[in-house]
């Protein structure tokens, strides 16, 4: 992966690997201010997607999707984003 970008929604955090526990799915995150980008994507303004939203998507539900859950169900760090 190349070197670390600092997030450009908030200027508060880095983007930095993360990966969905289901299956694996890489993608780059903001965890200031939850900003998510998929691999294939530049990590812009216009282009960040919310991690609510993409959760709540994935697992199928309307509105908040963590009710019981919390980050570490779902999502952990990725070593490395993959391509």
């Amino acid at each position: 992966m190349s070197a670390k970008r600092v997030c450009p929604r908030c200027e508060q955090d880095w983007a930095q690997p993360y990966r969905f526990k289901a299956d694996g799915t890489c993608f780059l995150l903001c965890a200031e201010c939850d900003s998510l980008w998929w691999p294939h994507e530049t990590v812009g303004v216009t282009q960040a997607h919310f991690l609510d939203d993409v959760v709540a998507a994935r697992l199928g539900v309307e509105g908040d999707p963590w009710g019981d859950r919390v980050w570490a169900d779902v999502i952990e760090p990725a070593p490395v984003l993959q391509r």
